[in-house]
């Protein structure tokens, strides 16, 4: 999976904060955004059966020749953008909390491809897209289920990895940095439940009896 790392770092003092003498004195309250984004489905007609197959078979999707006329593919990733800032609680020492946490869950490069052997509108053709437009429906669906959930969990790993301490404002950037691959290593055991969740759903429309049942819609 990939994981896209945005940091805005910037230093702010707050004068209520004066008498604070441990990061654990620091009330933190970062505004936390969770966004989703379907991506732009795309579609693919230039490959033949034995190059959509390949793909299958690289994606471990192949199960019976089903698969070999249509594909569809995409991924499910996340990026995270933090800001910071830094609260003096005393001489040359500093506590560096999260101010605005933005976290944009989503799907990355929708593609449906459809084998160049089948004839557009044929009813074998027809079938097909429809087949590969569920299998991206189902991945829309999972994570508008899941996007409450992951975002209610995501706010408790933010809220308990809130504070450190640095001893140089120079440090607050590297500070961030190591504060936003924390989230990170928290947050995708999160979204790689969600892409095992989405192909057991994929798996209910790819099975035998459903592969048999659509043998039969088409002379």
């Amino acid at each position: 999976m990939k994981i896209l790392f945005f940091i805005l770092t910037f230093t702010i003092f707050f004068p209520k904060y004066s008498l604070a003498i441990d990061c654990s004195d620091i009330d933190v309250n970062p505004q936390i955004t969770v966004r989703y984004s379907f991506g732009k489905l795309s579609y693919d007609y230039s490959k033949n059966i034995a190059e959509i197959t390949k793909m299958a078979n690289d994606f471990n999707l192949v199960e019976n020749n089903n698969f070999a006329e249509g594909l569809s593919t995409s991924n499910i990733n996340f990026d995270i953008s933090i800001k910071t800032s830094a609260h003096p609680i005393g001489i040359n020492r500093f506590c560096v909390v999260p101010s605005q946490v933005d976290i944009l869950l989503g799907l990355n490069n929708p593609v449906i491809y459809i084998s160049n052997s089948l004839k557009k509108d044929s009813c074998k053709y027809n079938l097909v897209l429809r087949h590969e437009k569920t299998h991206q429906q189902i991945n829309k669906t999972v994570l508008e289920y899941y996007l409450p959930i992951f975002k209610a969990a995501v706010t408790k790993i933010i809220q308990k990895n809130s504070a450190s301490e640095i001893n140089d404002t120079n440090l607050l950037e590297s500070k961030t940095r190591e504060l936003s691959q924390k989230y990170s290593s928290q947050i995708k055991p999160l979204v790689d439940f969600i892409k095992k969740e989405t192909s057991n759903e994929h798996l209910k429309l790819d099975n035998p009896a459903n592969y048999t049942f659509e043998g039969q819609l088409c002379p």
